[in-house]
């Protein structure tokens, strides 16, 4: 059987989660600027982001080290 993350599935995830990590980082910029939100809202809405943002960053790190160290035909 033929793996299904094969090298260019695991470049195009990636790149993918790469840019929902810049997108998520955006967003802490961002909704402060376009919302009117109570402080303790605001603390929970950049926290999630935050930790969504470095979820991805983490995700796309561990991909490329896979992508890295694997060796392929």
């Amino acid at each position: 059987m033929e793996r299904f993350f094969t090298r260019p599935w695991l470049k195009a995830l990636s790149g993918l989660f790469i840019n929902f990590s810049a997108a998520w980082f955006a967003l802490i910029f961002i909704t402060p600027i376009f919302t009117k939100v109570s402080s303790s809202e605001a603390t929970f809405t950049l926290t999630r982001d935050f930790i969504y943002g470095m979820l991805f960053l983490i995700a796309t790190v561990k991909i490329e080290e896979k992508l890295e160290n694997e060796r392929y035909p």
